[in-house]
């Protein structure tokens, strides 16, 4: 590697790093405000400002750490105390006594699909109405069965578990990755309220890799698994559409016109189906239009800027050369449709009604944090000594911007 290339590699990575430990550190204080404020003791911008200095301080000296051997057992072990950690809290929180309505939401759309009903206009314990699109009740089904709803989290973390086990080659990167999911205060929230945001985009996240792992090293998949998954994966949340463009779009545009007719028919296929399945119940068109998931996901922001902001990231699929390109666009686009609308609510109620009187839920930037970890993690190694970390920056990462 030449010393001009060694340097713009650096220089790109310093900069996605720089902007996505921003990222993490944003998501994260609001949380910390908005809730340290609920405690009469604390001081919600002081707490944020300790949580601040106090993450980076860790991270630093993580990073330039060296333990050696104990990296694998300091993870097996913080992942089976958290994982029973997240079980325990399942149990232990009386999911009717919050104020967020997302697991009684699902568990109220699975029971009415279950009884051949309209999961649509099921109503939840703080009279809502479920959001998720079919595919995700569909997933929710096991976990309902369970009892709990919330058992959903602890499976997603577990896949979050194997995700970074086959990401990242050695157990300081995994376990990075892992300490920095489990001191973000708005992963613990989604923990604490039994949310299924965060899960969806793990899935999500799992699949991305799976499938970035084979297009990149040009492995034939059969069209009609690859359209089912991504397809079912988009009729989760109407966003899931942002990492799937990125991911595969571009691979799409280069089909042959027989394999492009076959992906677009099973897609086709695969939405009527599931669509039917949660949909045939409706009593009429007009209860359809006044109680859907697509209406409640989509009222943040005007629909013609929701598919500008959709339509995007296929173009971008051309920028996107490796599994850290993918990531760091998904970042990017993921957070665009959330932070328009939070600035907009800022705009129009102030920030105090925006945060503090729950104007905008905040809990939408989750979406971006299973990429977001993964993508600083990959980056981490900038803020070693330079002869440490020159070996470790052969991977060719995007140049963007």
């Amino acid at each position: 590697m030449s010393s001009l290339s060694g340097s713009t590699l650096r220089y790109n990575m310093k900069q996605r790093l720089s902007f996505t430990y921003l990222i993490f550190i944003f998501i994260n204080t609001l949380f910390v405000v908005k809730y340290a404020s609920r405690i009469d003791a604390f001081n919600g911008y002081v707490v944020a400002f300790i949580y601040t200095l106090l993450i980076s301080i860790i991270s630093i000296v993580y990073i330039r750490l060296d333990l050696k051997n104990y990296y694998k057992y300091l993870f097996n072990i913080t992942s089976i105390f958290f994982f029973v950690f997240t079980i325990y809290i399942n149990i232990n929180v009386d999911g009717n006594s919050l104020m967020v309505d997302r697991w009684s939401a699902m568990e109220v759309g699975i029971k009415a699909l279950l009884n051949g009903e309209y999961p649509y206009s099921a109503v939840d314990h703080l009279n809502g109405r479920t959001s998720n699109l079919p595919t995700l009740l569909l997933i929710g089904i096991p976990f309902y069965f369970l009892g709990n709803i919330g058992f959903l989290q602890s499976f997603a973390f577990l896949l979050f578990i194997y995700i970074i086990s086959k990401v990242f080659s050695t157990y300081k990167e995994r376990l990075l990755c892992l300490l920095l999911l489990i001191f973000s205060p708005s992963y613990l929230w989604e923990i604490y309220v039994k949310s299924d945001l965060m899960s969806n985009f793990i899935i999500i996240l799992a699949v991305v890799v799976f499938m970035q792992d084979r297009i990149f090293r040009n492995i034939k998949n059969n069209p009609l698994f690859e359209s089912f998954l991504l397809t079912s994966l988009v009729m989760t949340r109407i966003t899931a559409v942002i990492p799937i463009s990125i991911l595969f779009f571009k691979h799409f545009y280069r089909f042959s016109v027989q394999k492009k007719m076959i992906f677009i028919a099973v897609s086709l296929a695969t939405v009527i189906l599931f669509s039917y399945i949660c949909f045939n119940k409706v009593s009429s068109f007009e209860h359809f239009c006044k109680h859907n998931p697509f209406e409640l996901q989509n009222r943040q922001l005007p629909i013609l800027l929701s598919l500008i902001l959709i339509i995007t990231p296929m173009i971008y699929s051309f920028r996107a050369k490796n599994i850290k390109s993918i990531l760091y666009l998904t970042v990017i686009f993921l957070l665009l449709p959330v932070s328009i609308a939070f600035f907009t609510s800022i705009y129009y109620s102030g920030f105090k009604a925006t945060l503090f009187d729950s104007n905008f839920d905040i809990s939408y930037f989750n979406m971006v944090l299973p990429f977001l970890l993964l993508s600083l993690t990959f980056d981490y190694k900038i803020l070693l000594p330079i002869n440490r970390n020159m070996s470790s920056l052969q991977d060719p990462a995007i140049i963007l911007g």
